[in-house]
């Protein structure tokens, strides 16, 4: 969404606005034996056109509509219609200096938007009005068989000849229509555009040439506490067998022997790292490029694979995990053989949603 769509909309508008001028908004047409007569009603004048069928040959005038003879009705309806017209196109200038200035950044974008809303209404106004009014202003024109004409469109055809009366709108009527729903769009691409603000500390003020440029202030620093990101979790039953394993993202093949060798070594090092009971209950471990942080609560290990943070953020989420674990699965876990445990997904899922994690359990 930008300033330059209201600017391309108001264009496209002004344009159809110059075709709709050249041709007309609503026609008549009485057609007998031996003459075809039609008189054709633009936004601003009127042309009057008779062709002879005998002879090929046709004559045609072309009239305003304050000189329009016998028919002070249309005048009247069409004249009205001029000064509607007129203000469309006001709209639409107005609609393309105010985008221009939008895109500038010094206007927001709700004053173009209003000028765009407004050429919308006056070129649904124009033809809605036609269709109101023009069938009663019609009575200045010749009648077949003394009916007037019983709305906006249609053709009477007269049973003891072959006259045919028939109207209708213009192209004009239909281009009308169409820039109605062309100006509704261009005043929703502008309408909630904001100016340009100043960055906060500058002072707008341009140096002179020659001057030295002051620097840019200074950025933030960055957060000095990253939030740990953890990627793999392991749970290890006392006899040292992995009791479940998942991942924060999809593996590929090759993350699953990678992964493999992991389990194989904490396996390992479960074994030996915790086997005397006074063992300290937390060990970090680095494998590589690799940080592993593994929590130890009666010979059950939780172990996770961290890419960066602070270890004494996810402690306490280990071992409120590993509480919630053996209080649920602990007969199991003691004495592991393969078994599946129902819901432990569910608990190991609360590791990637710290900000839900109730306090960790007391020591």
């Amino acid at each position: 969404m930008s300033a330059w769509s209201g600017i391309a909309v108001a264009a496209i508008a002004l344009a159809v606005v110059i075709v709709a001028v050249g041709e007309p908004v609503w026609e008549w047409r009485l057609s007998d034996s031996a003459q075809i007569e039609t008189w054709s009603y633009g936004l601003f004048d009127v042309t009057h056109t008779v062709q002879n069928k005998t002879l090929g040959n046709a004559t045609t005038a072309s009239f305003t509509y304050p000189g329009l003879p016998g028919q002070s009705h249309i005048s009247s309806l069409f004249e009205q219609m001029q000064y509607e017209f007129l203000g469309l196109l006001a709209s639409i200038v107005g609609a393309i200096a105010l985008s221009l200035a939008t895109q500038r950044r010094k206007l927001r974008g709700v004053f173009p938007g209003l000028a765009l809303v407004a050429g919308c209404l006056l070129a649904l106004l124009v033809p809605v009005e036609l269709v109101l009014q023009v069938t009663v202003a019609a009575e200045d024109l010749p009648q077949l068989n003394g009916n007037p004409l019983p709305g906006f469109e249609g053709q009477i055809v007269s049973g003891t000849s072959s006259t045919l009366l028939a109207w209708g709108p213009g192209p004009a009527w239909y281009l009308l229509l169409g820039l109605c729903i062309l100006l509704a769009f261009g005043a929703s691409e502008v309408w909630s555009l904001r100016p340009a603000r100043k960055p906060a500390g500058s002072t707008g003020v341009t140096p002179r040439r020659g001057e030295p440029v002051p620097p840019p202030p200074p950025e933030p620093p960055a957060p000095a506490h990253l939030e740990p990101v953890i990627e793999e979790v392991f749970v290890i039953g006392a006899n040292g067998l992995l009791v479940k394993h998942m991942s924060r993202t999809l593996m590929s093949d090759k993350d699953r022997d990678v992964v493999g060798g992991m389990i194989s070594v904490l396996s390992n090092f479960v074994r030996e790292t915790f086997s005397e009971r006074d063992g300290n209950d937390v060990q970090e471990v680095t494998l590589g490029d690799h940080r592993f942080i593994l929590c130890n609560d009666r010979g059950i290990v939780v172990a996770v694979l961290v890419t960066r943070g602070a270890t004494e953020d996810i402690v306490p989420r280990l071992r409120h995990l590993l509480a919630c674990l053996i209080d649920r699965y602990a007969d199991k876990l003691d004495n592991w053989d393969g078994e599946p445990l129902d819901g432990v997904e569910d608990e190991i899922e609360v590791l990637w949603h710290p900000f839900f994690l109730p306090p960790p359990p007391a020591d």
